[in-house]
């Protein structure tokens, strides 16, 4: 291994859950959770904008997005089955070592660090308040919203003995509530022609706009399709706080409050290959399978499509819509048409899917991290397990810090958003490819993917690398006029 992280310890893999349909909620675990989370920006922002401008015939996009997606979340939850490790030590196992990726991965993790959910979050915030859309004169609520929204979503993380458990409480929760209220207001009010829009351009592959279209709104709506970036990558983290695999022999993540018990390794833990292990492994790679393809990718599809019926189906034909107004706009139009309180039941409801996002958002970044100085600093390894909670909550203040002051002097956030998700594309691509290279040299070989499998991950770093390649160059004139080249 390379210098400053320790080799892998070993012990039995625990047995895998058996599932049957009345034991159903043995599939609550990270596909429900990142689902409820990954109804956010993409699915409120994005996918509002680039359907009223451009219509379903764009939604494929979101389609190759979550199919691309699924092919990494599986390759990182595989990871994590193996030694109860997240991917992100994985990445720092691997040549040229430790240092050259912690430079890697914090430029690659800049596209998630802007806290724009906050700021979008804070419209319909503010529409409730003021009883219509905040306009410029209304900059310093909206603004003063988005702070109070911000430190808001710190308090989850705070209590929940896990970390974990807080945010599958607050995540499925939302789900359950946005699909609800979206699904109501689709089955009822929505109209076949707009439905049949939106649900065949999930499908209708490589349909573009007509005429001249941008490509970085394009990319950005593929980047957040899903979860998008390095957001993927804690679908490691949660198969070992879930207790997954080795992860029960590992630990999790403590919460400030509560977690007195709960300890995390200083390293992972791996198997012998027994025949009884392997047999386990096999019900192992079944269930995240399950937790793939039966929540999280149909969970991450409905979740996009509902918002964009609604909003295509109310906005229709309007042009220059700002998304991070989408949800005011649209609720003004179903106030007009069924009643006042429509009005504010959707502005809550857009409140519902930006900020609760937010939350795992903070939790994501500062675990990636947490968990790279728990195991990778030497002078920590002989730090109890349960104070690995003083890494996590230092990286959470100092994101805290950093938020405030990113709110205060970033641009329109909807812009932001734009140029973050083209970042988040370029991490993501990139560390697909990272991620099958650490599946090859890691895993012993009768536990390595096949050759579907490898192809994915290699499609799905094509896919994000060339989409926002193709957005870089058309927006170079204007980025080279803004440098001054």
């Amino acid at each position: 291994m390379p210098s400053g992280f320790p080799a892998w310890q070993q012990a039995e893999l625990p047995a895998p859950p058996v599932f049957r349909l009345r034991q159903w909620t043995l599939l609550i675990g990270p596909g429900l959770l990142m689902a409820g989370a990954n109804i956010g920006g993409g699915e409120w922002l994005f996918g509002p904008l680039v359907t009223a401008q451009y219509g379903g015939r764009v939604m494929w996009l979101a389609t190759a997005a979550i199919l691309m997606q699924v092919f990494y979340n599986l390759g990182v939850m595989r990871y994590a089955l193996y030694c109860g490790e997240p991917i992100i030590v994985g990445f720092f196992r691997t040549p040229p070592g430790p240092r050259f990726w912690t430079f890697f991965y914090l430029v690659g993790d800049l596209g998630g660090i802007w806290p724009y959910l906050a700021s979008n979050a804070a419209v319909p915030l503010a529409a409730v308040i003021l009883k219509r859309l905040p306009g410029p004169q209304d900059d310093a609520l909206v603004r003063g919203l988005g702070y109070v929204i911000f430190l808001a979503a710190f308090i989850p993380l705070i209590f929940g003995g896990k970390v974990y458990n807080a945010l599958e409480r607050v995540m499925v929760t939302k789900l359950v509530l946005v699909l609800a209220y979206l699904g109501f207001i689709a089955a009822v009010w929505v109209s076949w022609d707009t439905k049949w829009e939106i649900v065949s351009g999930l499908y209708r592959f490589g349909a573009l706009p007509e005429g001249e279209f941008n490509w970085a709104t394009l990319a950005a709506f593929a980047a957040v399709a899903g979860a998008g970036g390095l957001t993927n990558s804690n679908f490691s983290n949660y198969v070992r706080d879930k207790g997954w695999g080795m992860g029960p022999l590992v630990g999790a993540l403590p919460s400030a409050v509560g977690g007195r018990t709960i300890k995390l390794s200083h390293t992972g833990k791996v198997f012998a290959l027994t025949p009884e292990n392997l047999a386990r492994w096999k019900g192992w790679l079944n269930h995240i399978r399950r937790d793939q393809l039966l929540l999280w990718a149909p969970g991450c599809v409905v979740g996009m499509a509902l918002p964009a019926m609604v909003s295509y189906e109310y906005l229709r034909g309007v042009r220059n819509v700002e998304g991070n107004a989408v949800a005011a706009m649209v609720a003004g139009r179903l106030a007009e048409q069924h009643g006042a309180a429509f009005w504010l039941l959707t502005l809550l409801c857009g409140f519902a899917i930006l900020a609760p996002t937010q939350v795992s958002n903070l939790d994501g970044i500062s675990r990636r991290w947490a968990d790279v100085i728990w195991t990778g600093v030497r002078r920590l390894r002989g730090v109890e397990g349960n104070k690995v909670k003083y890494v996590y909550y230092s990286i959470l203040a100092l994101y805290g810090v950093w938020g405030l002051v990113a709110l205060r002097v970033t641009p329109n956030p909807l812009v932001l958003a734009i140029a973050s998700g083209v970042m988040m594309n370029i991490a993501l691509g990139v560390s697909a490819l990272h991620t099958l290279y650490v599946l090859m040299v890691l895993l012993p070989k009768p536990l390595r993917p096949g050759w579907v499998f490898r192809a994915g991950l290699l499609c799905c770093g094509v896919f994000y690398i060339g989409i926002s390649t193709i957005a870089f160059r058309q927006q170079w004139p204007k980025v080279a006029a803004w440098l001054g080249l």
